[in-house]
């Protein structure tokens, strides 16, 4: 007799209360290739009566982003971007 398997399937993307009420979705972007880091995608959602249903609209919206890589990449700044553009060509 062939088992089936129940396993559960691990949600991407977190949810959490603060402390104000609000909720704030993260969703893991990958690793910042400059600073080598973790790199997630937030967005708060204001606290009210729907916030639960918004919060995982929004969620899914992230996810979605990241999955089809529309996502940014990096949180550098332009300056950051420029300077280690000119170290590399070797002009500052």
């Amino acid at each position: 007799m062939p088992t089936t398997s129940t396993r559960r399937r691990r949600t991407r993307g977190e949810i959490e209360t603060l402390p104000s009420g609000s909720l704030r979705v993260r969703v893991y972007a990958g690793i910042d290739p400059l600073s080598k880091k973790r790199h997630y995608l937030t967005a708060i959602v204001p606290a009210g009566p729907a916030a639960a249903k918004e919060a995982e609209k929004a969620r899914t919206r992230l996810l979605a982003e990241v999955d089809e890589r529309r996502n940014p990449r990096t949180k550098a700044t332009v300056n950051q971007l420029l300077d280690r553009y000119l170290e590399v060509l070797g002009c500052a």
